[in-house]
């Protein structure tokens, strides 16, 4: 296994464990975002910080974010160029579920990596649709990037298996709602539709700038999905997040798309 060249800091102090009464360990108690840093700057933060904040008042975690966004400012320019993932965890617990009250622990992770390239969309690859499906979420936790992410782990090995990049992964309904690490939009006669977020799946940072720019852009974008058995309706497809920003899907199940279509609306937004 390779090792990963990675500093982690609890709330801004350097270390190398974690407690193992530590609810995020213990139970998934916390949220966490990665962060795309290119010269010492975090990118799309404002919808970042808006993911943990959202999340911290659901979940009811004593955070404070504005030490958490001067840690996290500073620590990206320490970081110059990679991934920095912020993870927020309700702290030490005695055992159970009821949660103690008292401020959250805030760990910052730092991944260094050469400079990330400039280019907002990346090679178009091959995808197709997943046959695990995501389960239906209590209402409070809808659209949260909380840390069980269990069903992820589980589609991830079953993505490896086909060899693809990303896939389509549809909830208990056959609905599609997102990628298995990625929010996804599609062009269904000749409109962009992107799934909206009401029983499972991730809001995602990119999927919301990207929202802001086709509104700011007039460009129509239907809150809209498809059965997987209608995929053969998709003409041009997407998947999109912090890290890799727009990758367009050249062959889907085996039929080629519009992938031309997709560089069209990314010229268009950037």
């Amino acid at each position: 296994m390779t090792e990963l060249n990675v500093t982690t800091f609890k709330n801004g102090i350097a270390c190398t464990a974690i407690d193992p009464l530590d609810r995020a360990f213990l139970y998934g108690d916390g949220l966490f975002t990665s962060v795309s840093v290119s010269d010492g700057k975090p990118c799309l933060w404002v919808h970042h910080l808006h993911r943990l904040e959202q999340g911290g008042n659901r979940l009811s975690l004593d955070v404070n974010f504005k030490q958490l966004e001067s840690d996290t400012l500073q620590k990206s320019a320490l970081l110059g160029n990679g991934t920095l993932k912020i993870i927020i965890s309700r702290g030490n617990g005695e055992r159970g579920y009821l949660p103690p009250n008292q401020p959250a622990v805030v760990y910052i992770q730092l991944f260094q990596q050469e400079k990330r390239t400039d280019d907002i969309v990346r090679s178009p690859i091959q995808s197709g649709v997943l046959t695990g499906q995501l389960g239906q979420v209590m209402p409070q936790l809808v659209g949260l990037k909380t840390l069980n992410r269990l069903e992820q782990v589980i589609l991830r090995q079953e993505l490896a298996t086909h060899g693809w990049a990303e896939g389509l992964v549809c909830d208990v309904n056959g609905l599609i709602v997102e990628g298995v690490y990625s929010n996804c939009f599609f062009l269904v006669n000749g409109q962009w539709w992107t799934p909206p977020i009401h029983c499972s799946g991730i809001m995602g940072v990119m999927r919301a700038e990207l929202i802001e720019r086709m509104q700011a852009e007039d460009i129509p974008l239907y809150l809209q999905t498809l059965h997987r058995d209608e995929i053969g309706r998709i003409e041009a497809l997407f998947f999109c997040n912090a890290l890799t920003q727009i990758v367009p899907v050249s062959q889907l199940s085996g039929r080629i798309l519009n992938v031309s279509a997709v560089t069209t609306l990314a010229n268009l937004l950037f």
